[in-house]
């Protein structure tokens, strides 16, 4: 049986913040949970930070589960000290905002990063699903961990600061004891070529999409009563894109072939449905729609949408559209096809690994092109179900019950 110290510091971030339930979250929640009570495993829980968002995380999703938690009974004493104090506010009013910014303010000024009990983590394999190695975790010490994706490194200008600060951070705190396991091949390719790291070194182990939550929904009733929810007419058909709102997802090209094919084919019973927390740089997004009379009243933005109503509402849409400039593994494509839901997507990085035959790869810069798919979707029914057969056989490729074993054999070879 293998001892895991299993490092959770981004999980507890979802429970204040539902933005933060973005593809990160989804791999590392998907993996704790599989670890958790796996008979091959001995699972010990660590935070490197975000202690006490944690605790109250833990406390809340998992209040009939313990826990062997193995951070310094000092900092669990700090952390549970400012649970208390900031729990009489109601969740997410101005109060609780205003205490929890205090104390994470003083936290940075003092002690940012949490300490591990080493006599608790001793003979132990300490894995990262996405933050970098500690630093206080000797050298010695087996580690693995999740590279989602580099693209900070190769694109910078699309991201903030802390984006390519902390991959440089993550890249630096790979040692020769460190297993680095990527999510698909191309983010391995990127991360051997740009951190000078043997492949053979490098463990892929592609991810999925839960199937609890990204089912077909049959039921047009419950499509309906999603779009209701949402402001979304229910008597015309939509495609539909989900993704942080930023640049690097390449949504201007999206709206523009949207533009062009409900202009060019006078399509009059189409919408184009975006949903997404607003990301770096989203102005331009929102500014190329105001300046396109034709877009009024077409396309719909939701703003962040709950993890119960995806399904349906990918369910409902004649196709996914997701022409992004590069992605580390690109889950919604496959989130989409597990519902049913044929895709558009980039011919660039991990998305042909995770497409397949289910959906149409196009230049992510080349609108003639998607606006050319987008009409095989509206106007080809039959192509367009004989994708959507496709894409429900490709989605099926991929499980994390898979991906948790793979990542125990990992483990067994450390």
């Amino acid at each position: 049986m293998k001892k895991i110290v299993f490092d959770g510091s981004i999980l507890g971030l979802s429970y204040y913040h539902e933005q933060a339930k973005t593809g990160v979250f989804r791999v590392a929640e998907a993996l704790f949970n599989g670890l958790r009570n796996h008979s091959e495993i001995e699972f010990n829980l660590g935070f490197s930070e975000h202690l006490p968002e944690n605790l109250v995380y833990l406390k809340h999703e998992y209040k009939n589960d313990k826990f062997n938690i193995v951070n310094l009974k000092n900092d669990l004493r700090k952390a549970s000290f400012e649970n208390a104090i900031t729990k009489p506010f109601p969740k997410k009013s101005i109060g609780q905002k205003i205490v929890r910014e205090l104390f994470t303010r003083t936290r940075g000024y003092t002690k940012p990063f949490f300490d591990f009990d080493k006599s608790q983590i001793e003979h132990s394999i300490y894995h990262s699903p996405f933050l970098p190695i500690p630093d206080q975790l000797a050298l010695n010490h087996k580690k693995t961990i999740t590279i989602h994706d580099l693209i900070p490194k190769i694109y910078p200008a699309f991201f903030n600061p802390w984006n390519i600060q902390i991959t440089q951070k993550i890249i630096a705190s790979i040692d020769k004891n460190t297993k680095p396991i990527c999510v698909s091949e191309s983010t391995k390719n990127d991360l051997c070529e740009i951190g000078k790291i043997d492949a053979e070194r490098v463990s892929v182990v592609h991810l999925a999409a839960c199937k609890e939550k990204f089912n077909i929904v049959q039921s047009q009733e419950r499509i309906n009563q999603t779009l209701i929810k949402l402001n979304i007419p229910t008597d015309q058909k939509y495609l539909l894109s989900i993704s942080t709102l930023e640049p690097r997802k390449n949504i201007e090209s999206t709206i523009q072939s949207f533009s062009d094919l409900i202009l060019q084919e006078k399509i009059q019973d189409l919408n184009l449905v975006l949903v997404g927390s607003k990301g770096w740089k989203f102005d331009s997004i929102f500014e190329k729609i105001k300046t396109n009379p034709s877009l009024k009243n077409r396309i719909f933005i939701t703003g962040f949408v709950d993890d119960f109503d995806l399904a349906p509402l990918y369910s409902g849409a004649l196709g996914f559209v997701y022409p992004s400039l590069y992605e580390g593994f690109g889950l919604p494509l496959l989130e989409a096809m597990q519902c049913g839901t044929p895709v558009i997507g980039s011919n660039n990085s991990s998305i042909p690994e995770v497409v397949g035959n289910g959906g149409i790869l196009i230049n992510a810069t080349d609108t003639g092109a998607i606006t050319e798919a987008m009409s095989l979707f509206y106007s080809k029914e039959n192509e367009r179900l004989k994708l959507k057969e496709n894409a429900i056989l490709q989605a099926q490729k991929f499980s994390w019950d898979k991906f948790i074993q793979q990542h125990i054999e990992i483990f067994n070879q450390c």
